[in-house]
């Protein structure tokens, strides 16, 4: 909601419908909010495959047993933001990506 004043934004819960939308789609980036999992660092690494060139952004909680997922994962993604995040460090990060 914090974006929808600045962004056109487009949601979906389903990680392989939001795969398809990136495959068919331009978007100028993607915001991932999701617990870390190996099914989140699996569709990272898919979403490079298919679309190499598209900003992503990841938020979640970082917790000590979620070390590897953190290492692994900042091989696909731009940026990592852990929760809570600071709005106004998403919102600058979100506008320097879009306008790199």
């Amino acid at each position: 909601m914090y974006l929808q004043n600045s962004y056109n934004i487009t949601t979906t819960t389903d990680l392989t419908v939001l795969k398809s939308m990136a495959e068919h789609s331009d978007f100028d980036l993607i915001l991932l909010d999701a617990e870390p999992s190996k099914k989140i660092e699996r569709f990272c690494e898919d979403l490079r495959k298919i679309k190499a060139d598209i900003p992503l952004i990841l938020t979640y909680v970082y917790e000590r047993h979620s070390k590897d997922f953190d290492l692994n994962v900042r091989k696909y993604a731009n940026s990592v933001f852990y929760k809570p995040v600071d709005l106004n460090e998403v919102s600058k990060g979100l506008s320097d990506l879009i306008l790199q």
